[in-house]
């Protein structure tokens, strides 16, 4: 029995999450730093000036509902200077809705839509949670390969 042809076809659980919790801690680490980039954002109220469907609804591949998504335009007021962006993959907004944004205050052309930081810690557990059930996973598969290699030399042994 080859053990590296072994482990290997018995490890895909551990090969699949090792590498998508590693991904999912790096992509985390990466909203985190954005995060904290935005903490000192100041909170106003924007009005929607224009709307742009992104993409429409549809079902996927999988048979999936994927809902339409949009890039809307908003004009904001600070200091007493006006100011528009745009905030891209949105759901359906109206022309004159009223939204909540966070400007930078250094910068007030920047804005962002929120400014948690629950989203990237959910994404961290969720990674470290991925990776370690991949490291559980490999290590069962090295047991069972050690298990089964006993079992050969009893046989073969008498």
């Amino acid at each position: 029995m080859n053990k590296i042809a072994f482990i290997l076809r018995e490890s895909q659980t551990a090969r699949f999450f090792i590498p998508a919790g590693i991904m999912i801690i790096i992509f985390s680490v990466i909203f985190f730093n954005a995060s904290v980039q935005n903490k000192n954002y100041i909170k106003t109220e924007s009005t929607v000036t224009n709307v742009v469907m992104d993409e429409e609804a549809h079902t996927d591949a999988n048979g999936d509902h994927v809902d339409a998504s949009y890039t809307v335009t908003v004009k904001y007021t600070v200091d007493g200077k006006e100011y528009e962006a745009d905030l891209s993959g949105l759901s359906e907004y109206k022309e004159g809705d009223r939204m909540t944004i966070y400007y930078n205050p250094d910068d007030p052309s920047l804005i962002t839509q929120t400014k948690s930081l629950i989203i990237p810690l959910i994404m961290a557990a969720a990674g470290i949670a991925a990776f370690i059930f991949g490291i559980i996973s490999g290590m069962g598969a090295l047991k069972r390969y050690n298990k089964l290699k006993d079992q050969e030399r009893e046989w073969t042994n008498g």
